[in-house]
């Protein structure tokens, strides 16, 4: 845990690097998202979620990034597992 609080931190400290037309459209589509898993009952995961706050804020720039991030996160794991 403390680990993705490092990450955190180092994901804050970027840019917005997107406009704030982009920003709105992602804030709409990650809304209705959260709304869909919340009605599904699904759980998000609280060590995943700033990239998924990063990109919609526009600190991330490319879905490719998140899915790149998101794929590191769980590779660490899985290798910790191991």
């Amino acid at each position: 845990m403390e680990d993705s609080k490092l990450e955190v931190s180092i994901i804050d400290d970027r840019p917005i690097i997107v406009s704030q037309q982009e920003i709105e459209k992602r804030r709409r589509i990650n809304f209705d998202t959260l709304g869909s898993f919340a009605v599904d009952n699904i759980p998000t995961n609280p060590d995943t979620q700033h990239i998924f706050r990063d990109f919609e804020e526009g600190k991330i720039a490319t879905s490719k990034e998140v899915k790149a991030l998101l794929h590191a996160h769980y590779t660490k794991i899985a290798l910790e597992d191991n």
